[in-house]
């Protein structure tokens, strides 16, 4: 059975092989109808900042560009993200300058230093009623938060954005 992917604009599922067909599609539509994409009531997902920075990075190291290009994929599919880091990323980032300097635009929230930034992406989305987007599967706090499972979404990034899964 061929793995299926959601739409970031539409949220339908696809075979991978259709999806980003269908994306190029969905995201034409969307451009012309960004008046009603403003109108629908965006939904509130809590972003695990650490995962998304380091998905796919060449020696380890955490890209902006990741979190920039989730950003806009997940605005774009009328989500509002809320992206959780841990204080150590901004330290290791590639390019803090331009962290610092979409701090305002996106909505952040820091792992205060100490803490465990996974407790605070589910304490984040408990509080907001939110679900969580990560590759993560947070086994750690299974029995804890039960209702993780239920609302964990996972993705892909690709050169164009994110991809949920």
């Amino acid at each position: 059975m061929p793995k299926r992917a959601r739409c970031p604009h539409c949220d339908k599922l696809f075979n991978r092989d259709e999806l980003d067909r269908h994306i190029v599609k969905c995201r034409s539509r969307a451009r012309g109808e960004q008046s009603s994409v403003s109108k629908r009531k965006k939904r509130t997902i809590v972003v695990d900042g650490n995962n998304i920075a380091y998905h796919l990075s060449p020696e380890n190291k955490p890209l902006v560009n990741n979190l920039l290009l989730a950003h806009n994929s997940l605005t774009n599919g009328g989500y509002r993200p809320i992206f959780v880091i841990s204080t150590a990323l901004f330290h290791k980032i590639d390019k803090p300058d331009i962290l610092n300097s979409v701090l305002g635009s996106l909505e952040m929230v820091q792992a205060p230093r100490g803490m465990n930034d996974d407790l605070k992406i589910i304490q984040t989305a408990q509080d907001r009623n939110a679900d969580i987007l990560s590759n993560d599967r947070f086994l750690d706090w299974l029995d804890r938060y039960p209702w993780i499972s239920e609302r964990l979404r996972k993705y892909r990034m690709t050169p164009t954005g994110l991809i949920m899964l």
